[in-house]
């Protein structure tokens, strides 16, 4: 008897402990927060042991970041947490990789080329840091970019593969390749006339409105087909991100290689690196709150400012579905449908007057072109065109789109401006006069509510002022507007915490002139919407009973999200939400389910105890007075 009563208390208290569980254990604020975690492999080639910690490096890498939404400036309650393995590649790896960059080698010499170098001899001062311009003579080697992104992917058997369920580094060191030397750039920094002999990444970009071909000549890693990364350490330095390969940053700041301290400082070195593309692409953050939609309408209105025979055919400067299968590969779970309306500026005369008055002339239209650094440019000034727009100001942004926003449908207004000869928006902050001495002109703007876009007539002919095979080509308005629609759905640039990674095959990157969304991009779409309807539906089930079927789609969701499947995590993460907001599931206050259990447990006892003292009683006859058996 006592036994029995001793494991029935116990399976009481077993219910008391375990309630929280069926009735969600977690707080309200713990629902509403998440943690994540992120694989990441790093490849080492040209490295060897003795120049890798692994554990200093560790230490040194990011061991997590909360993800923000940069603007307005708030975190999406996502924690990642970053799990580092390395593979450092053997020699016979190294040189089959060198066998192929020498085989797709391209070498060419350019004459006087402007350098960007970070250091200037002054006399009596000695070695400076001084941003400055240098000419010198150049034999460049080149690397086709997508050539050595496919190879790698190719034979990612030979450094153990590609991380499953994460994001694969390559990092190299390649001195045996053409590079630019410490000897050469003592040379140069000296002014001494001396050939320099660096290494490249490279790819050429057609605009596919209007035809312009540009060669990015200038890269020091690629990558975003796939969830690998490239960087060559060795590269460069490239005019466009000002970086210093590690033969160059070693000797300036006269570190031994083979020293205590040199691998120390090589360690560092990495890891910095590490840091820039963990946190640009693996997981970067968003430039604004997210907005779900199962369409996504692009309404585009194209106003023409030249005059009535400019040419090119205003209707050639926007490829309709080329801007709808980009972004529909971005929202994979979504239809995207791209509107677009042509009109003039002058047939919208209110607009017309708040964009004259607007416009600053910095130059006259036969001044040179193009124009000297800090020249004034010929700008429309964009703010005060957008606060007629915006609903916090004039709200005249009505007037010109039918706006609808909700979970059915999100409209993403784009304004279009193709003004005459070289004008374009601008923007007048004081850090960018500070710095360049003029008000800065831009092709487009995402502002959340809206996008403003604009090309001159002089980019649409940009080719027109040049010799060669861009003679008589220019830029449409294409590329422009799949970028900002980009940011208007919650995509940063993937350049901002370091520069190395604006070599990327991501439309949201300024250098490449590609199309493409990078899986990065894609990933961090899907992800944080994953992250967005998991975190509401845990906190919408909270305190509620019958959630079997909630738990099962946040179970599977989450199954989705740990292989890195983010589309399927989004649908089923989506609709638990849906379901936990489903009326039949009542909230029951927490202290009347364990007044319940509670209550209940105690009756059963005393009904079990009562029960077993009727069955021991004894009994005995009425009649005879015997004992019953």
């Amino acid at each position: 008897m006592r036994k029995t009563l001793f494991l029935i208390i116990l399976i009481i208290a077993a219910l008391i402990i375990q309630l929280p569980s069926f009735a969600s254990t977690t707080s309200v604020y713990a629902t509403s927060r998440r943690e994540a975690s992120i694989k990441i492999k790093i490849v080492l080639i040209g490295f060897n042991e003795e120049m890798i910690d692994e554990e200093y490096l560790t230490w040194n890498n990011p061991f997590y970041k909360y993800q923000s939404i940069l603007i307005p400036g708030v975190s999406t309650n996502v924690l990642y947490l970053f799990n580092y393995s390395y593979t450092i590649v053997d020699e016979a790896f190294k040189n089959e990789f060198l066998n192929y960059l020498r085989s797709i080698e391209v070498k060419e010499f350019k004459k006087n080329l402007i350098w960007n170098i970070s250091y200037k001899v002054q006399k009596d001062v000695g070695l400076t840091v001084n941003y400055t311009e240098f000419k010198v003579d150049s034999l460049s080697s080149f690397y086709d970019a997508e050539k050595v992104e496919d190879w790698l992917i190719a034979h990612n058997s030979s450094y153990g593969g590609l991380q499953e369920n994460g994001y694969t580094l390559i990092l190299s060191y390649l001195p045996e390749l053409p590079s630019f030397t410490p000897e050469q750039f003592k040379a140069v920094i000296k002014g001494e006339n001396i050939t320099v002999t660096p290494h490249y990444y490279n790819k050429t970009f057609i605009d596919l409105d209007l035809g312009y071909k540009l060669n990015r000549v200038w890269m020091t890693s690629w990558g975003g087909k796939s969830r690998l990364y490239y960087i060559d350490l060795s590269a460069g330095p490239s005019p466009v991100d000002k970086q210093l390969p590690i033969q160059l940053a070693a000797e300036f700041s006269n570190i031994n290689l083979n020293s205590t301290y040199g691998k120390t400082w090589l360690n560092q070195y990495l890891s910095d690196y590490i840091y820039g593309v963990v946190y640009n692409l693996f997981a970067p953050d968003l430039i604004y709150p997210l907005n779900f939609s199962k369409k996504y309408v692009i309404d585009i209105l194209v106003l023409d400012n030249r005059s009535d025979n400019a040419k090119p055919n205003i209707k050639s400067t926007i490829n309709q579905k080329l801007i709808e299968n980009s972004l529909k590969s971005l929202v994979s779970f979504a239809e995207v449908e791209v509107k677009i309306r042509y009109a003039k500026l002058k047939d919208y005369p209110t607009l017309e007057k708040i964009v004259l008055e607007s416009t600053i002339e910095g130059r006259g239209f036969n001044e040179k072109y193009p124009p000297e650094p800090y020249y004034p440019l010929n700008i429309v000034d964009v703010r005060p065109i957008y606060e007629w727009l915006s609903e916090s100001g004039k709200g005249h942004i009505k007037d010109l789109f039918n706006i609808t926003r909700n979970e059915e449908e999100f409209d993403i207004p784009v304004l279009v401006f193709s003004f005459i000869r070289d004008f374009n928006l601008g923007l007048s902050f004081k850090e960018w006069l500070a710095k360049k001495g003029a008000i800065k002109d831009l092709w487009g703007i995402a502002l959340y509510d809206m996008v403003l876009i604009s090309h001159s007539e002089m980019d649409f002919n940009r080719g027109s002022y040049l010799e060669g095979e861009n003679k008589g080509k220019g830029f449409g308005f294409s590329q422009t507007i799949i970028h900002e629609v980009g940011h208007m759905l919650g995509l940063n640039h993937p350049f901002i915490y370091d520069e190395t990674e604006n070599y990327v095959d991501s439309v949201m990157a300024y250098y490449p002139y590609t199309y493409n969304f990078s899986q990065f991009d894609k990933d961090v779409l899907l992800r944080s919407l994953s992250d967005k309807f998991i975190m509401e539906a845990k906190a919408l089930a909270y305190g509620k009973t019958g959630l079997f079927k909630v738990e099962k789609l946040l179970a599977d969701a989450e199954a989705f999200y740990d292989k890195m499947l983010y589309k399927e995590a989004l649908e089923k993460s989506y609709e638990a939400l849906k379901e936990a907001k489903n009326p039949l599931l009542q909230a029951i206050p927490l202290p009347l389910i364990y007044a319940f259990i509670m209550g209940g447990g105690v009756g059963f006892i005393i009904a079990f105890i009562f029960s077993k003292r009727k069955k021991n009683e004894v009994k005995y006859c009425a009649y005879c007075g015997n004992k019953l058996e």
